[in-house]
Order: C-alpha cells, then structure tokens, then sequence
C-alpha cells in the first residue's frame, strides 16, 4: 500500500516538475497580442440596430472593432453610419471618429462584424471608448439619429438620459427592384 502511494507521490510531483519548467518555453514562442479595449454602446431604442459586445483592437492593417449587430425592424439593414469618441481618465474628449461600414443583415436577426474604424494617433491604456449609431440604413428607410454626436458625448460623462431625436426619410436610392411578372398565354 505504501509503494502505491509512493508512486502516486511521484508521479505527481514529475508532472508538477514538468509543468513548471514547460511555462517558461509557451509563453517565451508565443508572443502576447495586446488585450481588445471594451467599447461602451450608447443604445438609441428608437434605431433599428444594436451593437452588442463591442470591442477594440489593433492589427497589422489598423482598428478593427469586432461586435455583434442585431436587427431590431422588419427591413432589411444595408449599412450603418457609426460615431465613435476616445475619452482620457479625466473626462475630456480625445478624439471623434465617424465612419460609415456596409452591413448586410436580414430583419430580425443578429449577426457578427469587424468593422474598420480609421483612427489615427496613438491610443493610451487610460482610454475611454463609447461608440453609437448615427444613421441606420434599410431597402425602404433610412433612419437618421439627429443630435447622436450631443447624446453620445453626455453618456460619456454619465448622462445617459440624453437621447437624440429619430427621424425617418424613405430611401430612394437603395430600393429593390420590384419584380414584375407577366403572365404568359399559349394559344
């Protein structure tokens, strides 16, 4: 019985032995990629789409903010017009970028994105990120978030009872095609 446990003993201090030494040589190949920055969302309940999750972070070709978008009307979504503010720690703006990204997404559905952000300068570890939607885009409406940038701006400084005002306009350019079909007669 003690051999048992003797072997047991052993076997578990090797595979200790063994786990130590081996942590050193994975992360010394891996090389750490920096961690994504969380994104606050600013939620306009009167837009169509929502940004779920939303997260910043660099690669080789720039930002990318990868987040899931949900579809909250019974159009089809084509693409959003987005505001994004980069806030230091005590509170004063940094930067404001817009940008406007296709984002095909079928009525009542959610779907995940890496949209592309171009943003310029350096970014610091004390950053603020909060992110909204300007303008929503369908086949028949496009919906327009008037005074985004203003409500966006009092979330950040924690006022989040500031809404913009919503306002829809019929697309003109972006309408499907209407199919027409003409019924065939053989005589």
């Amino acid at each position: 019985m003690n051999k048992i446990r003797c072997v047991v003993l052993q076997a578990c201090l090797c595979s200790l032995v063994g786990a130590f030494f081996d942590t050193p040589a994975i992360s010394a190949n891996h090389q750490e990629q920096p961690r994504p920055a969380t994104v606050a969302f600013f939620d306009v309940p009167d837009l169509p789409a929502r940004v779920d999750e939303p997260k910043l972070r660099q690669s080789d070709q720039g930002f990318v903010l990868d987040c899931a978008l949900a579809n909250r009307s019974s159009e089809q979504l084509l693409g959003l017009r987005l505001i994004m503010l980069v806030v230091d720690h005590s509170g004063k703006l940094r930067s404001r970028i817009t940008w406007t990204e296709e984002s095909e997404l079928p009525s009542y559905s959610i779907k995940a994105f890496a949209f592309h952000p171009i943003m310029k300068g350096e970014l610091r570890n004390t950053d603020r990120f909060y992110l909204g939607i300007d303008e929503a885009i369908g086949h028949e409406t496009i919906w327009r978030a008037v005074g985004a940038e203003k409500a966006l701006r009092a979330y950040s400084r924690g006022q989040p009872d500031v809404l913009p005002e919503v306002r829809t306009m019929a697309n003109k350019f972006d309408r499907a095609p209407n199919a027409i079909v003409l019924p065939i007669r053989r005589y």
